[in-house]
């Protein structure tokens, strides 16, 4: 990456280890959720396999982004010990291009669970998500574009471009956060919402209560919040290219995959502690669980299961 000194490099991996250690540790609950029973440390007779894939899919490929970073630093250090000058300009190494797909392929992974989550909460309706759909559709094919450019090394042109090109081929990282924050803004809203008219009708059905509601509201909060986390530093990101600040670039660059990891936990996380909470009672060793039923109507109905719960988040 051009016009990056040693000295960026250094405190772009301080600032994005601080951040992986965050990561680290909602990784360790988020396994735990996913494989392990909400009373214990037995293992789970089902799992739920393609979150826990996910999960760890995350995991392999962030542990691959900061390996990646911290050798990049490793060799500017080296090469300043040696006298070597800082390379500026020129064709991107291949880590360059090996931590950029990656970090558009995790981002892919995370808006395509939310895609999930919001397809199930909108009553498995293709209606619903075709917007979404559409946009993460895009931002495979920008990383596509992406690859190809940073590939064939196409550096050396002449015309205007409004975007920073000097970190990256900033004319497809743009439009590809640009989609990414589309599809987390509409699937956030949309689950929000329909978690809030689910909450409000919970409360007509049971109105002896609000136990059915507070769950409701509990659940859209865990969702929104995440949602939140995610574009607080997505948003930057991509306004950033629209700079010359290539410092910013790269330390946005390289803590957003921990964000990313760590928000996509957090949702598991959560939701399953406030299930777990709610498991008061249990009859011959298993677990009464409530749980929520979207009708076909769009009322939600509660139930109790007894259950060795599953995680389903």
């Amino acid at each position: 990456m051009a016009n990056i000194t040693t000295t960026d490099r250094v405190l772009a991996l301080f600032i994005a280890a601080l951040f992986t250690g965050v990561y680290l540790c909602t990784l360790f609950f988020c396994v735990r959720w996913l494989v392990y029973t909400d009373d214990g440390w037995r293992v789970r007779k089902k799992i739920h396999k393609a979150m826990l894939a996910g999960t760890l899919a995350l995991f392999i490929l962030s542990s691959l982004h900061i390996s990646l970073a911290v050798e990049i630093t490793y060799a500017d250090v080296r090469d300043g010990e040696r006298g070597i000058p800082v390379k500026s300009g020129g064709r991107l190494p291949w880590t360059s291009l090996v931590m950029c797909m990656i970090s558009n392929t995790c981002v892919l992974i995370a808006d395509g669970f939310l895609i999930y989550r919001c397809f199930m909460v909108c009553l498995k309706s293709i209606r619903m998500i075709l917007f979404p759909c559409f946009f993460w559709v895009g931002g495979l094919v920008c990383t596509a574009l992406q690859l190809y450019l940073q590939t064939v090394q196409t550096d050396a042109l002449d015309a205007w471009i409004p975007v920073n090109m000097t970190v990256g081929p900033g004319t497809i990282l743009t439009p590809f956060w640009g989609t990414t924050i589309v599809v987390n803004i509409y699937a956030t809203g949309v689950i929000g919402y329909k978690l809030w008219k689910r909450g409000k009708a919970q409360s007509k059905v049971d109105t002896s209560t609000s136990t059915g509601e507070l769950r409701v509201f509990k659940l859209m909060q865990i969702i929104i919040e995440s949602g939140v986390i995610y574009l607080l530093v997505t948003i930057p990101h991509f306004i950033v290219w629209w700079t010359t600040d290539n410092l910013a670039i790269v330390i946005l660059g390289w803590i957003n995959l921990p964000i990313v990891g760590s928000a996509f936990n957090l949702i598991i996380i959560r939701s399953a502690k406030h299930r777990a909470e709610e498991c008061h009672g249990s009859t011959g060793g298993k677990t009464i669980l409530s749980t929520i039923k979207f009708s076909g109507s769009g009322s939600p109905s509660d139930s109790m299961v007894m259950t060795d719960a599953p995680s389903t988040v």
